[in-house]
């Protein structure tokens, strides 16, 4: 009997140690299943924004394109007719301050050339013959008014030099026959009119504009508004601007000029936001959405994208990131959530860091942390 009870226990034990040995192997597949999304999660492209404190009102949305700060650019203008040798530079590429662009071979710079070299000839003469008027008045050959008709010649003719050489500075001409196009600032090429091997001429198209050069640390984005928006746009408005190339990415400023007039055609008014671009991001051609704020004595609050709210379980949530990949779960009470951007009446703090694409995902691999 002893040994029927005792091989009976021995059997319950052996059932147990198997449930707690199975259980066990379980857990530790869930801690590697987590490990593993957690080591696949850190090669997807989690991207966080800042917590802004914004005020909460009627939102306009415009669309608009980045254009360049046109205090920023400038003309390099055809100075004479010729044909064009040494382009380099295509649009988009990038140059310094005093780089040659491109050479135009000329006969109007040969006769600048010529005149030069007749103004230096003229200025020699005229130096040697006042140097002898002086030394024949010393002798008392010549009068006062001679030496003097001699030094206001030799002025004259330093003068018609100077003028000469202001000129060529203006023109880029040099030696050769050659006049040098070159870039009045750092910045990118935007336009470009000439071609090598090409004839040029001083009033050809676009008023003899060869090239445009744009310094890009400063932009505009120039915004539409429709005309039932008018009446809710003012100068100096906040405005927060997003592009498709920068999904994410906030860029913020105020409308810094309205224009008056209204498009004959869109029936469309224009507005001017002038952004800093010293990262280089934006560039000239892109499309970009305005978002005004028009709401008026509203109480600042925390702005997240839209995209950063999680909806579970009746629950608002945003995923914290704390720093080092360190991610928890926060639930907030949203105010409003728009198609750009939440609202926040509670639970998070300005300068908080909160997941802002594949903010689900994240929210997900935590579980129920």
């Amino acid at each position: 009997m002893k040994n029927r009870q005792t091989i009976q226990m021995m059997r319950q034990n052996i059932i147990l140690l198997a449930g707690l040995l199975c259980l066990a192997s379980c857990n530790t597949k869930d801690d590697k299943a987590q490990q593993d999304t957690y080591k696949s999660l850190s090669n997807e492209v989690v991207e966080t924004t800042p917590v802004e404190m914004r005020a909460y009102g009627d939102e306009l949305t415009l669309n608009g394109d980045v254009s360049c700060d046109e205090a920023l650019v400038r003309k390099v203008f055809i100075p004479c007719s010729g044909r064009v040798s040494g382009l380099t530079v295509e649009v988009g590429d990038q140059v310094s301050a005093g780089q040659r662009l491109a050479v135009i071979h000329s006969e109007e710079a040969a006769d600048y050339n010529k005149g030069i070299a007749d103004a230096d000839a003229q200025t020699k003469m005229a130096e040697r013959d006042y140097q002898m008027k002086q030394d024949m008045h010393r002798s008392g050959m010549v009068s006062d008014k001679e030496v003097a008709e001699a030094r206001e010649q030799l002025l004259m003719t330093i003068a018609e030099r100077n003028r000469l050489s202001a000129v060529g500075g203006i023109n880029g001409f040099g030696g050769k026959a050659t006049a040098v196009l070159r870039s009045p600032i750092s910045g990118y090429v935007t336009t470009k009119n000439i071609y090598n091997d090409s004839y040029v001429s001083q009033d050809g198209g676009d008023g003899g504009e060869a090239l445009e050069i744009a310094n890009l640390n400063r932009v505009w984005v120039i915004a539409d508004v429709y005309e039932s928006d008018i009446a809710k746009i003012r100068q100096g408005a906040p405005v927060t601007v997003t592009t498709m190339a920068y999904d994410g990415q906030v860029f913020s400023g105020h409308i810094d000029k309205v224009y008056r007039v209204l498009d004959s055609e869109s029936k469309t008014m224009k507005v001017r936001i002038t952004l800093d671009n010293s990262r280089g991001l934006l560039r000239p051609g892109m499309f970009a959405t305005v978002h005004v704020a028009t709401g008026t004595g509203s109480k600042p609050m925390c702005c997240v994208p839209a995209k950063a709210i999680v909806f579970d379980g009746g629950v608002d949530y945003v995923v914290v990131d704390d720093g080092n990949r360190h991610y928890r779960r926060q639930a907030v009470k949203t105010e409003h959530v728009g198609q750009d951007y939440a609202y926040i009446v509670s639970g998070l703090r300005p300068g908080e860091r909160v997941v802002s694409n594949n903010a689900l995902l994240v929210f997900n691999t935590l579980g129920n942390e």
